[in-house]
């Protein structure tokens, strides 16, 4: 072999070998390039993104009770957002992160908190700004009282136009909420520390019956390895966002918000949003933990290692958060995951992030703002979604409104487009409330939905709206689960003389007619059955001039063609307190005494006919061995390999065809209540001990329809005795000569409310916030709760004609029996 020859031959080696370590090269990068891809793989649907600024309190040099901005003026309707804690000379410190904007103007407004009494408006005319933040402080007057709760609005001028910033805020001499607050933030930050966590277990009640099986939800009753997020190797990844929910001096509920992650395998992010929520009491000597509730939800990124096999896998989740909807062939499958919707093509295998208000660019503030959800309402086998939007718009043209959207995304021509906002001034936890009781598709493109009290039907191709029913009050009327059906009582509030039921798929509506000297009531549905209850008028149950029940003499099963399928009654029985599990159908029993009033006989349960319905899902969950229950959606066709898997948004959304749509938003007549627990709205109710009732085992509180306290089962002392008891009773004395239900007393400094049904435990809350409860007594007269402790209650006699008897002590259990004797009539009052 020539010389040349062997050169080329030690040329042509070196290329190959050359080409062999490009090749590997090129290897190596791709396969590192889809790592890491995979791991930072996210799409965000196109939209404008946030641009309003958020306001902080300052709290000991820290951020707390963030503000987001409206652009609609909602009244009284965001007093549950947040309370901030004056410090002692007034003087607000707040931290506006402006986002850009220029602040033109700042102004504050302080209110009662029905609105009814305005205290102050002052024009700031120092705002300190550096860079994109500025400072100012808020100089409070003293117009305000101490220990009261008022509302106060911010509003920011940015030129072109204001936006509205509302929190409560109460000025008190009491210096506790500062510890509260550093208790509340230390606890969720220990949380990631099992060591650190020790420390905690003196304030955890662990139970062996509790719920270990979900890391998405934790409480006060979990082991301390769930509460420290097992072997998940959680950690926090934000600052954790504090938010005094409620506070009056001694007690607090405390929201804790943060982003928290862990790593699958090396390069796989996983994150999660947290919401920590806290019920704490100050004792004398430390902080107690009355509840805790923790919630995470995986934020789903649409990263391909997701997809595989027959699953998308959703992971950690908590109740709730969770939602899908198949096509009738198959094909389509919509999913919402962590208040984001996604749509899958078991065809094509193309994945659409349909929508989110997360950002790409957005630090997480705003875009990340939970006060908001989305409900699927159909999925077709043209690849036409349907879906709402409801609660505060956090990004988008209608940034800095509450209220609802809905949306149609075509999967075909991927074309995402709004028919119409129906803006709300309501808090998300009332929006949601309504909307969860009704917000259906029915047939012929006919939207139905629940808002303000009133039932509408909106036709989705000419967006007009016609008015079901109105002025629909807790207890007249019903909705079965697959919100198929819809049944209200009609005339006088409970003294209807007829029901009608509408069908919400084929729009038809029927009447039940009354039958002779009657009044009708609407109990439930038993699946598509509805229960409805007949009463003689003549057997009204009222007491001191208030209606207390309806007792009923006969109850009927219903079909959805009104054809009766069983009825229930006993002579000489009336009928009261239905409940309904399922298709058992549970009854309580009275039988009419000489009084008039009714006694109790007995239980009974009736079977309906109709056999369960549920909604088919494709959500399933499995056990895995670091993060416990994870959920997924299971497929129809397998997905071998991500290679051929398209994961896109919607390029934009088309606002062409989009009208704004209002509801009359008449004030609501009467005092209703809402019950609280872990942050959510639990019950909307016209009765007070059915409000109570609702939240009282999770620590909760009511409050009325403008926001102020009416029961708060964390704060009460062991004891308490009221001086002085008929001269502290007086103003309620006055009102009970004209008390026919709930009402504002003259000077609406007193609220008094009806108690029938709480029992002692529960009344002895308005003792210890310093009113006497009345007990209504068979003559007439009335006899007054006024003292406590562990062992003994005490109790005013004004009527007795014998002074040694005027004032009692009896045991707790005496006294509960005496109550029980007297049927509950009991009437209580809450200075405001």
């Amino acid at each position: 072999m020539t010389r040349a020859s062997k050169n080329l031959k030690k040329l042509l080696i070196r290329i190959l070998i050359l080409f062999i370590i490009f090749l590997i090269a090129v290897a190596v990068y791709f396969a590192w390039s889809f790592q890491h891809v995979e791991a930072e793989y996210t799409v965000y649907t196109s939209m404008d993104e946030p641009e309003l600024p958020v306001i902080y309190v300052e709290q000991d040099g820290q951020d707390i009770n963030v503000m987001h901005g409206y652009r609609q003026d909602m009244g009284n309707a965001a007093v549950s957002d947040s309370i901030t804690v004056l410090p002692p000379d007034r003087s607000l410190s707040i931290r506006i992160d402006g986002y850009g904007n220029t602040i033109t103007g700042l102004s504050y407004e302080i209110r009662s908190l029905d609105l009814s009494h305005f205290v102050e408006r002052t024009e700031v005319k120092e705002v300190r700004t550096e860079g994109m933040t500025s400072y100012a402080d808020l100089p409070i007057q003293n117009l305000i009282s101490k220990d009261r709760q008022y509302l106060l609005r911010i509003q920011l001028d940015l030129g072109e136009e204001s936006i509205n910033y509302y929190t409560r805020m109460i000025w008190t001499d009491d210096e506790y909420i500062s510890g509260m607050i550093a208790f509340a933030r230390d606890f969720s930050t220990r949380t990631f520390d099992y060591e650190a966590a020790r420390e905690l277990t003196t304030y955890i009640e662990t139970s062996d019956t509790a719920d270990v099986s979900n890391l998405g939800e934790a409480d006060i009753h979990s082991s301390f390895s769930h509460l420290t997020w097992g072997s998940s190797d959680m950690r926090m990844e934000s600052e954790p966002f504090v938010t005094v929910k409620e506070y009056n001096g001694i007690m607090s509920e405390i929201e804790v918000s943060y982003v928290a992650a862990r790593n699958e395998e090396t390069d796989n992010l996983e994150r999660y949003m947290v919401t920590d929520q806290f019920t704490l009491r100050q004792g004398s000597e430390r902080i107690y933990l009355m509840n805790y509730e923790r919630e995470a939800d995986q934020i789903f990124d649409g990263s391909p290692r997701l997809f595989s096999g027959k699953r998308i896998d959703l992971g950690i989740s908590s109740d709730g958060m969770l939602q899908d909807m198949k096509s009738e062939g198959g094909r389509y499958i919509a999913f919402k995951s962590n208040r984001e919707l996604w749509c899958y093509d078991q065809e094509d295998r193309v994945a659409v992030s349909v929508f989110s208000f997360r950002s790409g660019t957005d630090d997480g503030v705003r875009s990340n703002y939970g006060k908001h959800d989305i409900k699927i309402l159909s999925m077709e086998d043209t690849g036409i979604l349907d879906f709402v939007v409801y609660g505060y718009m956090n990004r988008g043209v209608h940034e800095g409104y509450n209220g609802i959207a809905y949306y149609r995304y075509d999967l075909q021509n991927d074309i995402l487009t709004e028919l119409f906002f129906m803006p709300i001034a309501q808090s998300f936890d009332r929006i949601s409330y309504e909307l969860n009781e009704l917000c259906r598709k029915g047939g012929n493109d006919m939207l139905y939905l629940k808002q303000l009290d009133a039932v509408v039907a909106i036709d989705l191709n000419s967006l007009e709206m016609v008015s079901i029913a109105s002025g629909l009050r807790p207890g007249t009327y019903a909705v079965n689960e697959t919100q198929s059906g819809f049944a209200w009582e009609t005339g006088e509030l409970h003294h209807a003389e007829r029901i009608r039921l509408l069908d919400l798929e084929s729009g038809s509506t029927r009447t039940i007619e009354q039958e002779g000297d009657e009044y009708l009531r609407v109990l439930d549905f038993s699946n598509d059955d509805l229960i409805i209850g007949r009463a003689g008028r003549n057997d009204e149950f009222s007491v001191n001039g208030t209606m207390r029940s309806l007792p009923m003499y006969r109850i009927e099963i219903l079909n959805r063609s009104l054809g009766l399928e069983k009825e229930y009654s006993r002579e000489s029985i009336y009928i009261d307190d239905v409940t309904v599990e399922g298709n058992r159908i549970k009854l309580r029993l009275y039988r009419k005494n000489e009084t008039g009033g009714y006694d109790f006989y007995g239980e009974d349960t009736v079977v309906s006919t109709e056999a369960p319905t549920g909604v088919p899902s494709s959500i399933f969950t499995e056990n895995d061995p670091d993060k416990k229950k994870v959920y997924y959606v299971s497929l129809d066709n397998e997905i071998r390999t991500t290679r051929s898997l398209k994961v896109r948004a919607p390029e934009q959304i088309s606002y062409e065809r989009s009208a704004v749509v209002e509801l009359d938003s008449d004030r609501e007549a009467g005092i209703s209540f809402l019950s609280y627990a872990n942050g959510r709205l639990v019950m909307r109710a016209d009765r007070l001990s059915d409000a109570i009732d609702s939240c009282y085992e999770e620590m909760g509180h009511v409050t009325d329809q403008n926001g102020r306290i009416v029961y708060n089962r964390a704060d009460r002392t062991e004891s308490m005795t009221i001086a002085n008891p008929m001269q502290t009773a007086y103003p309620l004395i006055v009102a009970l000569e004209s008390f026919s239900g709930n009402m504002d007393h003259e000077d609406e400094s007193l609220l008094v409310l009806d108690a029938y049904g709480l029992d002692l435990t529960k009344l002895l809350y308005f003792v210890y916030k310093g009113m006497p409860v009345a007990v209504s007594l068979p003559d007439g007269s009335y006899a007054y709760l006024y003292g406590y402790n562990n062992d003994q209650i005490r109790i005013y006699m004004p009527a007795s004609g014998d002074e040694s008897v005027r004032e009692l002590s009896m045991s707790r259990d005496e006294a509960e029996q005496w109550l029980f004797s007297m049927d509950y009539n009991t009437i209580c009052a809450v200075a405001y």
